[in-house]
């Protein structure tokens, strides 16, 4: 009897227990390691009061001289420990992506060996020695498979002994104080220095933070976390390590403080609130609403001092650094780092439609996304800690800015470096589709940005209340043709306000304005449809409807702008229907709503008060001249019961 050895069936490969959710750990770590740091810091610079002398001040400095080189040899050991987890992190993905070509290698063999056996079951005796060949062939490449993954195998437990090793190396005082006192360890005031030296050259810090050792960008993760999550140019991926650990500490520490009891300032309760929107906005990626999205969040920017409290935020769904096509979506007015959720819902809304509007196609198109809320400017806004009258002047001051240029102005600068440092971390061949919209006062903000030469693929204005000063046509926004696109709701107040000129020409208010309207016919641009939104009366309406509703719901589904602007932003803008544009001037809206409301309030009551006035003053001729017939018909009746219709009576 003839034998063919075919070998046995390859079972799955359990997957790795760490997966991209250790991550915590990592951040917790460098969380801790960076609030140790900042203590040292502290101690480091703090000695004796300025008020000891003598003994007494010679004896407060050498404690806290003690303290600051306890707490920095604390400090030293976890700085080694999240070093030796961040390695271990960096290879279980490595091996992570072995697995999984290990396990398409098993299924390819696999396949191999059934088609094989279905082909011995009905083979001839001639077709055996040819079979036994095939068959020979095919245990080599299992044979091969094993080896290559007992070696894979072999390569995760390296790694574990390797991380386990490190961190017991670091787990007694006197091994920290050695690892602190370590001359390889890195100097990260001198690295700290040169990465601020770099500045907005977002190639140049690219380049040198590649080039540094993965124990050097460690270091620096922990000692400078706000430096390295607010840098443009360094790697998405390090700025969220970085800025996560920043919120992490914050919360912790502001919290903590409650705890025990005591208040918090009106800037501390903004810096928490500031922190926790953060986490919020990274939260909602994974909420129900979006779970089915699978998309992963990460602090692009965290400075909640920023403008006064207000705060810098910036949250990106999808990776930037390897995604086709990206998104920067830019606020406007009233908002801060307090609402980075509420924009993060927004630019989620944005990024599950561009996917879908992929993958509507026919053909489907594949390709991958990020879209990022970005509050890296001053945005017009009340001041949260105004309490006293000079405060509120402030504030009144920082609002006012809404109907000038300048916050835009510098808030065009910081957009356009924070789109060059995108440029700069894309990795993997073609650099990115990358799309810029900007919203409301946001929309004059990134107009600076273009005007100045952003290097942006195509750019959405929304709600603008103009397109800042010296643009006068889409030409001037320096896009590439074609690849300027507006959206105005014509019941959006915002909208009414762009124009060359204020909103009486020749007048007082001719240097108000933000620059023409981008919706007009002749500004050149493609204007999508959008939904008009209600109309509305008062002041109720203009707040509730106007500026609440209408205002804010071109991300809203089912509004057309949303998925004319998911085509943008997918590269596919020649599916953007053009409506022409406005043929009336923006502030024509507003003249006709101000007489509407002349109308609604004065001109339809008093008719109404007429006609009301009128009516009732017929109804009141006809009551009384139905009364008075009333009154002779019933007179008429009495006397005719009284009297005889015959003329003079008959008499018995």
């Amino acid at each position: 009897m003839t034998t063919i050895a075919v070998p046995a069936w390859l079972p799955r490969e359990p997957e790795l227990k760490v997966t991209e959710a250790s991550g915590a750990v990592l951040t917790d770590v460098r969380a801790a390691a960076t609030a140790v740091s900042d203590v040292a810091e502290w101690a480091r610079a703090n000695g004796a009061p300025a008020d000891f002398s003598g003994d007494a001040a010679e004896a407060a400095d050498h404690a806290v001289t003690r303290f600051a080189a306890d707490t920095d040899a604390v400090s030293a050991a976890l700085e080694r420990g999240a070093l030796a987890i961040d390695e271990f992190l960096t290879a279980m993905r490595q091996r992570r992506s072995e697995r999984e070509q290990l396990m398409e290698r098993r299924q390819g063999l696999n396949d191999d060996r059934d088609d094989l056996l279905r082909r011995i079951e009905t083979a001839t005796e001639a077709q055996v020695p040819a079979l036994q060949a095939q068959a020979a062939q095919l245990r080599a490449r299992f044979d091969d498979y094993h080896h290559d993954l007992t070696s894979w195998r072999d390569r995760v437990d390296a790694d574990e002994q390797k991380a386990v090793r490190a961190l017991a190396a670091v787990d007694q005082l006197a091994e920290g104080v050695a690892a602190a006192a370590d001359p390889s360890r890195a100097d990260t005031t001198a690295l700290a220095a040169e990465l601020r030296r770099l500045g907005t050259d977002t190639d140049a810090v690219n380049a040198w933070w590649n080039g540094l050792s993965q124990a050097e960008r460690n270091a620096l993760l922990i000692s400078d976390p706000d430096l390295v999550g607010n840098t443009n140019g360094i790697p998405t991926g390090d700025r969220d390590e970085a800025n996560t650990s920043a919120v992490q500490r914050d919360i912790e520490y502001l919290l903590a403080k409650q705890a025990s009891g005591q208040d918090l300032s009106a800037s501390e309760q903004r810096w928490l609130e500031n922190a926790q929107s953060i986490e919020k906005a990274v939260a909602q990626a994974g909420s129900v609403k979006y779970a089915d999205l699978g998309v992963d969040a990460f602090v692009m920017a965290y400075q909640p001092h920023a403008f006064g409290g207000d705060g810098i935020a910036a949250v990106a769904y999808g990776d930037p650094d390897t995604a086709d096509h990206t998104a920067v979506y830019v606020p406007g007015i009233m908002q801060d780092g307090t609402q980075i959720d509420e924009n993060g819902d927004q630019a989620l809304n944005l990024y599950e439609e561009t996917v879908n509007s992929m993958l509507g196609e026919d053909p489907p198109r594949h390709g991958s996304v990020s879209t990022i809320a970005w509050i890296g400017y001053d945005s017009p806004n009340f001041d949260p800690e105004s309490t006293m009258p000079w405060d509120l002047v402030d504030s009144a001051g920082d609002v006012s800015h809404t109907v000038t240029e300048a916050n835009a102005q510098a808030g065009g600068v910081a957009l356009s470096q924070f789109v060059d440092g995108l440029n700069s971390t894309h990795t993997g061949g073609d650099q990115p589709h990358l799309t810029v919209i900007g919203h409301s006062y946001g929309s004059t903000t990134s107009s600076y940005a273009a005007a100045g030469g952003m290097d942006a693929d195509s750019l959405v204005l929304i709600g603008s209340p103009g397109a800042s000063e010296g643009v006068h046509h889409a030409s001037d926004l320096h896009m590439p043709a074609g690849q300027v696109f507006v959206g105005a709701a014509d019941n959006d107040p915002v909208s009414w306000l762009g124009g060359e000129h204020g909103l009486f020409p020749g007048s007082w208010d001719d240097s108000v304005g933000l620059g023409a309207d981008p919706a007009q016919h002749d500004f050149g641009a493609t204007v999508f449809a959008v939904d008009n939104g209600q109309e509305f009366h008062g002041p109720g309406g203009l707040v509730e409807v106007g500026f609440m509703q209408n205002h804010t719901n071109y991300f809203d589904d089912g509004n057309p702008a949303l998925a004319s602007m998911a085509d943008v932003v997918s590269g596919n803008s020649g599916a953007v229907v053009d409506t022409g544009g406005r043929t009336q001037a923006a502030h024509d809206y507003l003249y006709d709503w101000a007489g509407s409301e002349v109308r609604h309030h004065v001109v339809d009551p008093v008719v109404q008060t007429y006609e009301d006035v009128r009516d009732g003053a017929v109804q009141t001729y006809e009551d009384v001249r139905d009364g008075v017939g009333d009154a002779v018909r019933g007179a008429q009746d009495a006397w005719d019961d009284a009297w005889d219709s015959v003329w003079p009576p008959r008499w018995p």
